[in-house]
């Protein structure tokens, strides 16, 4: 993300503004409200999301939320477009997704008379297949989202004021309504895309004495920041540096660790791209290093990365002679997808696999990504991939 994006300012300012101050347990009309009953109560929240996600069934789910107040409002309905987009996404890829569990980590429950304040990271761990695989072969992908939800107790029951977090499919769901009658979400749009007969067979593999793609996709894995693939819950981020998630972003700093650290891609380093280390407080680092357009710009200026192409979904998608998966076809593991939002370089992502029909699966920092496809969430018109091969 870009250093100082607004959306974080926003987000700082949100969470100051709906926070509640700490207040004593007390007991309620029937009996007393206790921590577990919160977080037993926000685990069933997420399990019935993921389960009308593949079911498509939203009867009582509407009824966790509390519809009078405006936040309570959104926070619902961001969950059904969200449910929308992902089965149409998947549906559009002949995709079929299999299960999808939360991993909650609770940091902090907060009680108050009539109310609660939670904050927890949930991971997401999402299994798919392919309609039409012979060997059924499962592919894995996860996010980590940061929650900061708000519950009205009342009678002993729990409704959700407002449930805050950076979502990573934030900008695929501006095309998408509620209806608050339906119980049933539509069924998914139609497969138009086929990576069946586009099987990656070319993946490179070599290093050479310039870059090292397995270390830079092995550092890129462990230091993923999502806990359920990595075994991580603390430190999930290398230490040795900041961590500018909330003042701008973080995902062009982990890109270029991935790139440039010495116990990854050792990718040299120089007076414009570069970090200093400190025994404290993190490396001091160029603007080339963390910011998203600068990035950008010090690759494809230095001769260190190649623009393979620029565009949307269908036009890095197109078939060409030398890759039946067009241009995406031609980026290998270590490589680099730069996102454009209206002419702005919104995210930087590095490519850590491919799946079992050779879709790219990319990493990232906010929102912290494991081995995700690398176009899912990005569904706005404005958005164009800028797909850029290391050299």
């Amino acid at each position: 993300m870009k250093i100082f994006n607004r959306c974080f300012s926003i987000f700082i300012i949100f969470i100051m503004l709906f926070s509640f101050n700490e207040k004593e347990v007390s007991a309620y009309t029937k009996e007393e409200i206790d921590k577990n009953n919160v977080t037993d109560f926000i685990n069933n929240i997420f399990k019935i999301r993921n389960n009308f996600t593949l079911s498509g069934d939203l009867e009582n789910f509407k009824d966790n939320y509390d519809l009078k107040n405006n936040y309570g409002k959104w926070s619902f309905e961001h969950e059904v477009k969200r449910a929308k987009y992902l089965r149409d996404w998947a549906s559009e890829r002949g995709m079929i997704i299999k299960s999808i569990e939360s991993i909650p980590n609770f940091k902090k429950v907060t009680l108050g008379k009539n109310s609660a304040t939670v904050r927890v990271d949930e991971g997401v761990k999402v299994t798919y297949g392919y309609s039409n695989d012979k060997d059924n072969c499962e592919n894995v992908f996860g996010v980590n989202l940061f929650h900061n939800i708000s519950l009205k107790i009342n009678d002993s029951n729990m409704v959700i004021i407002n449930d805050y977090y950076l979502d990573c499919f934030e900008d695929g769901l501006k095309t998408y309504e509620v209806n608050y009658s339906e119980t049933l979400l539509p069924a998914p749009k139609e497969k138009n895309y086929d990576f069946v007969n586009n099987v990656r067979t070319n993946v490179e593999l070599s290093s050479s004495s310039k870059f090292d793609r397995l270390k830079a996709v092995s550092y890129a894995d462990t230091y993923c920041g999502v806990p359920w693939a990595t075994g991580k819950e603390i430190n999930k981020y290398n230490t040795r540096y900041k961590n500018f998630t909330g003042v701008g972003g973080n995902c062009t700093n982990y890109v270029s660790q991935c790139l440039g650290d010495k116990d990854a891609g050792s990718l040299k380093q120089d007076g414009t791209w570069y970090c200093i280390y400190k025994g404290y407080n993190g490396a001091e680092t160029s603007a080339s290093w963390s910011n998203a357009d600068a990035f950008k710009n010090y690759l494809l200026y230095s001769g260190k990365g190649k623009l393979v192409k620029k565009g949307d979904f269908k036009e890095v998608t197109k078939p060409l002679k030398e890759s039946s998966n067009g241009a995406i076809g031609k980026l290998t593991l270590g490589d680099v997808i730069a996102y454009d939002k209206g002419n702005d370089i919104d995210h930087t992502a590095i490519i850590t696999g491919f799946d079992s029909h050779g879709y790219p699966l990319i990493n990232s920092h906010t929102v912290d990504r494991y081995h995700v496809p690398f176009d899912l969430g990005w569904g706005d018109k404005n958005i164009k991939f800028l797909l850029i091969h290391i050299q």
